[in-house]
């Protein structure tokens, strides 16, 4: 047993222990997932209680990819590198295979279309102290932002779409994706009213926050994400759901695969009755 392996086996002992002690839950939401491998994990932070599928996946880290626009706007938000009212970044004229991208954009654009340069010319204006600073005070995953190019991401040679969170250095686990957002979002401030105002994806019957995310490895998905929130009753429920699939019979699964997570999520908030 390698040491990643022995510490994944750790966490999961300790995870099923508390369970026992009434902090999580383990709920079968298999339904949902319609055999497709995976973790979903829910928290409600009045209650201090979570409800997991799949325990052993919810503790496993890997890249957060476009899942980090949420903490990447934060930061850029809070040290007041751009505001709501100016976050304007001016397109080079480079063609993205994305046309969605090729064009100059504010933050709410870039963030509801994930364009990945924005954010890359975004995190180079700020100094890395800062960005390590913020995931330290977060406990945003390994925190590591060693790989600051993204030079270990072998999926494209565009240095625009390259960066320490995507296939990279970075790695967080849904556990830690869903404790981040409850810290950062337990405070209600300008900051967090724009990410909020971004982050909706359903305003009705229940009001649902969220943020996709993808990454390829060896042309295959390596990691499809789907994190955030929804308010009900007065109450945020925090959530993040994670495929572990490579691929599978699902159609055009390689460039689908976040949009079925949330497809998932989306499911579950309005089907499962979670809390």
């Amino acid at each position: 047993m390698n040491i990643m392996k022995f510490i994944w086996f750790v966490t999961a002992i300790f995870l099923l222990f508390s369970c026992r002690k009434g902090n999580i839950e383990e709920v079968n939401l298999s339904q949902y997932f319609k055999g497709v491998s995976g973790t979903a994990v829910f928290y409600n932070p009045d209650a201090s209680q979570y409800k997991i599928y799949n325990i052993p996946l919810s503790n496993i880290q890997s890249s957060p990819c476009s899942t980090f626009k949420i903490m990447s706007a934060n930061i850029a938000l809070s040290e007041n590198v751009i505001s709501k009212e100016d976050s304007t970044i001016k397109w080079d004229g480079k063609i993205y295979e994305n046309p969605l991208w090729n064009k100059t954009m504010n933050v709410n654009e870039a963030f509801r279309t994930s364009c990945v340069w924005y954010f890359r010319k975004l995190i180079d204006k700020i100094p890395q102290r800062t960005i390590k600073s913020y995931l330290q005070k977060n406990h945003y995953g390994n925190q590591d932002i060693s790989d600051w190019k993204g030079i270990q991401n072998n999926n494209t040679n565009v240095s625009d779409l390259k960066g320490f969170w995507i296939e990279s250095s970075l790695q967080i686990s849904p556990m830690e994706q869903v404790r981040f957002l409850a810290q950062l979002f337990s405070k209600e401030n300008q900051t967090t009213q724009t990410l909020k105002d971004m982050m909706l994806v359903m305003d009705n019957p229940v009001k649902i926050y969220g943020k996709t995310g993808l990454g390829i490895k060896d042309d295959m998905v390596d990691t499809a994400w789907f994190v955030g929130f929804y308010e009900q009753n007065n109450r945020k429920i925090f959530f993040a759901i994670r495929l572990h699939d490579k691929k599978n019979d699902i159609k055009d699964y390689r460039h689908s695969a976040s949009f079925y997570a949330k497809q998932i999520a989306l499911d579950i908030i309005q089907k499962a009755k979670i809390f």
